[in-house]
Order: structure tokens, then sequence, then C-alpha cells
């Protein structure tokens, strides 16, 4: 899980602030600013949950606000200052995040049903021993993303003024553990409950580490695992879709898909799948890509690529083949490139700075006439990101909560498009958030340790084959540089030096 965008859309609060609105009434400049502005700049993020919780308390603490420790309050104190917040919400700020679908949007359109909302919620919390610790934590957090986002500068600066305290961020990360042979006990359903209400997404950043630019990637919640009665779909589910939150955790050969076509259950072709062994063996691989090489690829994607398609929004899947180059030596430059035959190329580039920082670098989208260089929607994915120890994941999170998992040993027929990619493989099955990643476990085979397969369940599915583990700009120079002409939008940009004398070939 990385950064919930709940909290961390606080802190674009922070840098303004001291600019108190000259009004008497409404909200003013940049309180409207601060409304349209929907990722926090660098310079107020945390690298991890507990660290951007300490980070916005201590803000608030500078700009004049009693912190009072989320410990010290109970439930009621909190919903009694989130009612003052609700009756004092700005309509001009609320509706720019219902415009966009904002996550700061406000849940409730009245206070009555917002109270009748708490009654459900704390019903099912004081069913359970400890379950009132995660509901008045999770209230802790919403009464905060109420201060800062729902009311103007105004508003705030009279809370200050009234001495009216605010409660500090919790630093500790609530997650859910529940029996699985007993999950439909009153017990287990006020548990999820709670925790349901609690719940911070998982997002992209686990893997890409940088702001998440696209609007339609930044709440990257997973939708829930759907079951079914009938034991044939329930077990054609699961090899379709699956992924941390399963219960049972996924399987060997689970979550691995295969070729798609629509979105229905049986608009798939699963792959022949055998179980060699399972987690409890260690495999003998490392969840990564190689430091450097090039390889090329068959699969599919879908449009629209979004983690939710919109109900009745039209989705189409279809062929995606071409090649992928990486560079990754070393921990100053990260580079990585998609090239696709006639449809162009997308070049990445990253620093190691900037991965720390939580900026996503540039990409360069190139084909046919037209060339041009933007921010990247998210930083490059991880080279490690499979890996439980990938230096650039701050969360490693524990397998349960999203983070990665090796889920055993495999003999899978690929279902690549090429004879060489649609053979017989022995395959670790590695498992981050609801992407799957296999890579060759037969030391006999010429691809050891190299990654064969990477799934996603939203629309990516890539087989790789002919890994050539040379530096891919010994063949194409150009490979890492920017195409003369091309139009440059982002700073950023600079990372790519100038094509020497030619166009990178798309």
């Amino acid at each position: 899980m990385a950064i919930p965008l709940r909290v961390a859309s606080l802190l674009l609060f922070f840098s303004v602030v001291d600019a108190v609105a000259s009004a008497e009434n409404g909200c003013q400049s940049e309180d409207l600013k601060r409304a349209k502005q929907r990722v926090p700049r660098a310079a107020w993020k945390g690298s991890n949950f507990a660290g951007m919780a300490k980070l916005l308390s201590r803000h608030l603490s500078k700009g004049g606000h009693a912190i009072r420790p989320c410990a010290e309050w109970t439930v009621g104190e909190l919903q009694q200052l989130q009612r003052r917040f609700f009756n004092e919400s700005e309509p001009q700020l609320l509706s720019i995040y219902d415009a966009v679908v904002d996550n700061r949007r406000q849940r409730f359109k009245s206070l009555s049903a917002l109270e009748a909302h708490w009654a459900n919620i704390d019903a099912a919390a004081a069913r359970v021993g400890g379950l009132d610790v995660v509901r008045r934590d999770g209230l802790c957090h919403e009464t905060i993303m109420a201060a800062v986002h729902h009311i103007s500068a105004k508003s705030l600066r009279r809370v200050l003024e009234d001495r009216q305290a605010l409660p500090s961020l919790p630093v500790h990360r609530h997650q859910l553990h529940l029996d699985p042979t007993n999950l439909s006990s009153s017990i287990a359903k006020a548990t999820q409950t709670v925790h349901d209400e609690y719940e911070h997404q998982v997002s992209c950043q686990q893997c890409h580490t940088g702001n998440i630019a696209d609007p339609f990637w930044q709440d990257a919640t997973l939708p829930k695992p759907v079951h079914h009665a009938d034991k044939e779909l329930e077990r054609l589910e699961r090899l379709r879709t699956c992924d941390y939150q399963a219960q049972p955790p996924c399987g060997p050969c689970e979550g691995l898909g295969g070729k798609r076509w629509g979105e229905g259950l049986h608009e798939f072709s699963p792959m022949p799948c055998t179980v060699i062994h399972g987690p409890e063996k260690p495999g003998t691989t490392i969840g990564r890509y190689p430091e450097l090489g090039s390889a090329s690829f068959t699969g599919e994607t879908r449009s629209p690529l979004e983690i939710r398609p919109n109900p009745g929004e039209h989705v189409k899947y279809f062929k995606m083949n071409g090649n992928i180059s990486v560079d990754y030596r070393g921990t100053v430059m990260f580079r990585q490139r998609y090239d696709f035959g006639e449809m162009g190329a997308e070049v990445s580039v990253q620093t190691y700075e900037q991965a720390k920082n939580m900026d996503p670098g540039a990409t360069i989208l190139a084909g046919g006439p037209t060339c041009g260089c933007k921010a990247s929607i998210a930083g490059l994915f991880h080279r490690n990101c499979f890996d439980g120890s990938d230096p650039l994941d701050p969360l490693k999170l524990a397998p349960q909560e999203g983070g990665a998992a090796y889920l055993g040993r495999i003999k899978v027929k690929l279902d690549g498009d090429s004879q060489a990619a649609s053979g017989e493989f022995i395959a670790d099955h590695y498992m981050k958030w609801a992407f799957h990643f296999l890579v060759d476990a037969n030391t006999n085979s010429s691809s050891f340790g190299l990654p064969l397969r990477l799934y996603g369940p939203m629309g990516v599915r890539q087989v790789f084959e002919n890994w050539n583990l040379e530096d891919p700009a010994k063949a194409r120079p150009n490979i890492w540089h920017l195409p003369g002409g091309c139009n440059v939008s982002a700073p950023a940009c600079s990372l790519f030096p100038p094509a020497r004398g030619e166009e990178i070939v798309v």
C-alpha cells in the first residue's frame, strides 16, 4: 500500500496555511487554488504512512493550532468537531471536488445522512474489542481532511482563535486480519465493517515511486474480490483475478489470467498450469527485471486502462506487441523504453533522487510525425518491484497487506503469440498488489532468472521472449535521446540528451 491519497492530499493545504482571506465570508483565491491542485508538491510529502502523519501534524502545529494526540480523543468528541466542519463546509470547494470525482469530496450530502452512517459504524465497533481504536484513528484522519479541505482558510483560522484543538494524525496503520474459516460470523462482519470504513487505498506508488499525475489512476483502490456460489465459477474468477485481498490467499496457479477479449468471466483463456510447490518452499529466483537488456513481448491491453472502468463504459481489448528495453544500472538514472512498431515509442527516465523525492521523471511519446516530452504519469516500474527488499518501496508491506509475495513454483504453458513464447516453462510466481510476475526457474533454460510474463487484471498482459542482456544503446545509440523537434512541456525532459544528428527510430 502506498501513501493514501486522502492523507496525501492534506498536504496541499499546508503550503498556503498562512494565507487568510481578507473577505468576511466565502472562499478566496488561495482556497480555490489548492482545491484545484490535486497533487501535493514534493516538499510536502512524507516517504511513508508514519512519516506523512508526523509531517502533517507538525505543520498544523507550526500554523498555530493546538494539537491533541488522537489517542486522547473520544469518538464522540471527534464527531462533534466534524459536525462543526460539516456545517461550515464551503460549497465552492465541494463543487470542485465533485466535478472531478476527487477523493477529497464530501461523502454525505446532509448531516443527518452522515450521522446515520456513524451510528452503523459505531454499532459495529462496539461489538468487538479493539475496534474502538480503529474507529477513533479513522475519525482523526477524516476530521483533519474536513478541516483542511472542506472549509475555507478563514474558517480554519476561527478554529484557532476559538482555541479549538485538532487531533494529531496517527502514525500506525491498522490492518485487517480475519480468520478465513469464519468469515460469516457476526464478529467477522463487524470487523470488516469497521475496517472498510478505515481502509486506505493501496496505490500505484508501491511500484511507481512518484506522484500519480493521471486523475484516473490517483484512486487506485482495488475492487473487492467477487465470489460465486458455483464452484466452477469461483475457480474461474480466482484464475482471472486474484490479489492480496483474496481469502483464502491466492494459490500458485491463481490470478494469472490469460488471453482476454472482454470483461466477462468466460471472456478469457486460462493458461494451463500445474503446481510444483507452494510458498512453503522458497524460490530460487528473484522477482525483478534484468539490470540491463531488451526483449520482445506479445500480449494485450485494455481501453480504458483503468482500475475500475465506469459502469456502462465501453471496454475493448486489443493486441499489444513490441519490445522493451531497460537500463537500471547504478543508483543515478533509470531508463525504460517500449517500442510498438508503427504505433511509436514510449521512453521514460527517472533519477534515483527523483524516485526518493516522489518526482516521477519524464516521458517521451513519439510516433510518426509527432513527438512530445512531458512529466511522467507515474515513476518508472521498479526493477525490484516484486522483491520484498525493493529499496525504492518505502512501505515494505507484508504480503497480506499488498506487499511482494512469493506464491510458489508452477509448470505453465505460456500464452504468447510466438512459438518461443507459447511453450512449457517452469516458473516462480510472484505477486504484488494485483500484479502477477513469472520468472523462469529452470536452471537449464537460457532465460533462467529472467521475466517470462507480467499480468494485471486491469488490462496488462505481456509475455516476454528473447532477452538480450547487452546494453541496448550499443545497437541503437539514440535510444535514450530526445528527438530533434520534439515538443517539450516539462523541465524534467532535460534528463534526455538531444539526439546525435538523427531522430530516434520509432
